[in-house]
């Protein structure tokens, strides 16, 4: 690689001196060029100046001629003396359109010709009045007006002009010769400073190429050695590892990947990864999967896939893909790890925890509440040792019975185990039920309990999982509260976010241990705090718990001067909780919240529901997350505008048609860029709500969609008569209380979704899985049961509710979401 990136610099180097020269020797050529382009402008100048010259002088002679005729003729009256005259005359005729053309190029000459033959017109008249006066009066007449002295001014004054524009001539010729002399050295100067310049270069790209060649030669051994090392290392790796070209064929293979999949690197030479490994969908390559799945990215492509040994048996493996971009194309490193071992631990694993479940928490429960009646006096006054004794016991019970739950809430919301129970909750309500669930643990420390709120609260949540987040942050305040100390809540909602925070007079929270505080099993240092108890893993719990509401958990600590804990929930709008949603949802592409709630509230009053973000990415993101009837953007956005926004959803397959509705308080400028886009409307800020409305109301009937069909078959009807109301508007639900009834109403009708309950009287709702189709063809499902789902079968449902803990609200909204991707294909 390192001779690579040296022969491409030196390459470069060549390249560059040979620019040089190049342009050194176009420079001179130029210079050159132009040195030749100014002597023959001289030359030129000089021979037009010549002929010029020559043009003036034949100008004055036929003036003398003229003159000398005309005093000739009066003096003598011999009739051979006014030819000359005559014939000057007629001459000067066609020699002054001949000296105007000699100086047409040149203004000042131009205007002296202009005042010359004013000046020769003058002197004619004066020898023509002469002539006449000879005529008239004999030659005593003549002489009187030849005595007079006018013709001979005349003559002097255009003698006179012909000095001057022959001076001047003269004059600017030598200028233009000084000119090209000067310009003459220069072009010598620059010649030679050429010259020398590309003798140095020649002189510098020798040296350079006999130094290349010797680094070259260092270069190549260093490279070898290079090669020797990262192929020692290549083949000692514990991994197995595959590099692919991009057609996906193999080129080499470690020794670890010939132990692991018992192949030759010789044998699987050129041979496709899919003899090793398959992909999660069958009709695809597994090279086409994986680089749909970003295996190119600059960070690679992680997945879990199952391997095949030579002798065909199949085990898990992890793949780290990574792009090595060469010449030929972006070719992949595959590193395989086997996770056989991983996948036994983890099974382990799960096993104990569904003991710790089943088998322990059982009969700790009934130890707990044994030892909690009997300290109660259930049997009766105990003695005092054994009261203590007893108390000491229940005391560490309950904490036995919290470390197991918290163990277990751990393992399931790593396993995505845990669902939510999301309603409208008001966050005043949940601090509330938490103070009076930690009130006994403050009474016992001695620690006093404080309530501060402000306006109403609400959020979206889980009551229960919210609840048992601020226990925690409360739980461990009074722990960390000294004798007689307040722990103080406040809930105070904010302009975007509703804030619980709980504050503590304790030590506060360690530097050093401030980086691990939310990790699992983390505990401050010191004899202090471990005396204190607690399994570490609650604030693991409630941070995770915070961030699967959208929310954040976070503190403020000084040493000495206590903690600070924040829980930052986004705060729900009054129309989320008074108004059910149902409708077709819209994406609102806005960056200002306040503009951006009150077209989300004018929606949802009308049955949409809607989605906002504040910019073009966001947006884009949001469209490739979900399918939306509809987009309105405003044209001022912060990291583009909206006229770029909406000329990209047009050039996507899946938004080409998508309705588009601009909001924005300058509609002009957007319509002159935006013309040839299709805009449903163009609503200018502030706009009507009515003007709204009709927008909307043109995008449904451009949509045009029927209310989709839903099969549900469940044999409770109390369900069937809940569910059919939960989806009134939503949904067109035909109910079968049996696998019978279900099989007959497929029949009659083909349904857009399928909710199923597993347990039915005449056999598993799975049974009827064969029955809706394959391949694209295949009716989506929502499994909705009491039971549990074979993780085997999740593949071929869409989602699975659990009743009790998924709500009807949970279970519509799934609906919804199923069945407008599914009509909107």
């Amino acid at each position: 690689m390192l001779a690579v990136l040296g022969g491409k610099q030196r390459l470069w180097g060549l390249a560059l001196v040979a620019l040089v020269i190049v342009a050194g020797l176009s420079l001179m050529g130029l210079e050159l060029r132009r040195e030749f382009d100014r002597v023959r402008t001289l030359r030129a100048e000089a021979e037009q100046s010549h002929l010029a010259r020559q043009e003036l002088q034949a100008v004055f002679s036929l003036m003398q001629d003229a003159e000398t005729g005309q005093r000739g003729y009066i003096i003598t009256g011999q009739p051979q003396f006014r030819q000359p005259y005559e014939r000057a005359v007629r001459m000067l005729d066609s020699e002054l359109p001949r000296l105007r053309a000699a100086y047409a190029d040149d203004v000042q000459q131009a205007e002296n010709v202009r005042v010359l033959e004013q000046l020769i017109d003058e002197k004619l008249a004066a020898t023509a009045r002469a002539l006449e006066a000879y005529a008239v009066g004999g030659r005593e007449a003549g002489l009187a007006m030849v005595a007079t002295g006018e013709g001979k001014a005349a003559m002097d004054r255009i003698r006179g002009q012909i000095d001057r524009m022959t001076a001047l001539d003269a004059r600017q010729l030598a200028e233009l010769t000084d000119h090209v002399e000067r310009r003459s050295r220069f072009t010598e100067t620059v010649v030679s400073a050429v010259v020398l310049a590309l003798i140095l270069v020649v002189g510098a790209s020798a040296f350079l190429s006999i130094r290349y060649i010797s680094t070259r030669r260092a270069l190549l051994a260093t490279i070898r050695a290079t090669a020797a090392r990262q192929e020692a290392i290549f083949d000692s790796a514990i991994d197995a590892i595959l590099t692919l070209n991009p057609s996906g064929t193999i080129e080499t293979m470690n020794t670890a990947a010939t132990r692991m999949f018992g192949w030759s690197a010789a044998e699987l030479g050129r041979r496709d990864v899919s003899v090793l490994m398959e992909g999660e969908q069958g009709d695809k390559g597994l090279i086409a999967q994986i680089r749909a799945r970003g295996a190119e990215a600059s960070t690679g492509l992680i997945s879990e896939l199952t391997a095949k040994r030579r002798d065909g048996t199949r085990f898990p493996v992890d793949v780290a893909f990574s792009p090595m971009s060469l010449p030929t194309g972006v070719h992949l490193v595959a590193v395989v790890r086997d996770i056989t071992e991983r996948r036994r631990v983890e099974q382990l694993k799960q096993q104990f925890v569904s003991t710790v479940s089943h088998e322990l928490r059982t009969p700790l429960t009934s130890i707990a509440g044994s030892l909690g009646l009997l300290s109660g006096g259930a049997a009766g006054e105990l003695p005092e040792r054994a009261t203590r004794l007893i108390a000491i016991a229940h005391a560490n019970s309950q904490r036995l019975v919290r470390l197991i739950n918290d163990i277990l809430d751990v393992e399931k919301l790593e396993a995505g185990q845990i669902s939510l129970d999301i309603q409208a909750v008001d966050m005043r309500d949940i601090a509330q039920r938490s103070l009076d669930s930690v009130q006994g643990l403050a009474d016992q420390a001695g620690c006093r309990l404080d309530l501060t709120s402000g306006d109403a609260a609400p959020v979206m949540g889980d009551p229960d999982r919210l609840v048992q987040v601020v226990v925690n942050l409360l739980s461990n305040a009074v722990k960390f509260s000294p004798a007689g100390g307040r722990v103080q809540v406040s809930v105070m909602p904010e302009s975007r976010i509703v804030r619980l925070s709980v504050r503590d007079e304790g030590p506060g929270v360690p530097d050093t241990f401030r980086s691990r505080i939310f990790t699992k099993f983390a505990q401050a240092d010191g004899s202090d705090t471990r005396q204190r108890g607690g399994t570490g893993l609650g604030l693991a719990i409630a941070k995770e718990i915070a961030e699967r509401h959208g929310g954040r958990l976070w503190f403020e600590s000084a040493p000495g001067a206590g903690a600070t804990f924040h829980l930052d929930l986004p705060l729900a709008g009054e129309s989320t909780t008074s108004k059910s949603v149902g409708g077709p949802r819209l994406l609102i592409v806005e960056d200002d919240h306040d503009a951006a709630e009150i077209l989300r509230i004018m929606l949802v009053q009308d049955g949409f529901e809607t989605h906002i973000v504040g910019s073009v990415a966001e947006a884009l993101e949001a469209v490739d997350a979900e399918a939306f009837a509809a987009i309105l953007v405003d044209l001022q956005l912060p990291d583009a505008d909206g006229i770029s926004l909406i000329r990209a959803l047009r050039a996507r397959a899946d938004t080409s048609d998508t309705p588009v509705v601009v909001v924005s308080a300058d509609v002009a400028r957007g319509k002159a860029r935006g013309r040839s886009l299709e805009v449903v409307d163009w609503l200018e800020k502030p706009f009507d709500q009515g003007r709204l409305r009709t927008a909307i109301r043109s995008i449904l009937d451009r949509l045009d969609r029927r209310n989709p069909v839903i099969l549900h078959v469940d044999d409770d009807p109390d369900i069937l008569q809940v569910t059919a109301a939960a989806l009134s508007g939503v949904a067109d639900v035909v109910a079968a209380t049996s696998l019978a009834h279900a099989r007959e109403s497929l029949r009659r009708v083909k349904p857009d979704l399928v909710i199923l309950d597993l347990g039915l009287p005449d056999g598993s709702g799975l049974e009827l899985l064969p029955s809706l189709g394959e391949g694209e063809a295949v009716i989506p499902v929502v499994v909705y049961s009491a039971q549990e789902l074979d993780a085997a079968l999740g593949a071929r449902v869409e989602a699975v509710l659990v009743k009790s803990s998924a709500s009807l609200t949970h279970l519509a909204r799934t609906v919804r979401r199923l069945t407008f991707d599914r009509t909107n294909r």
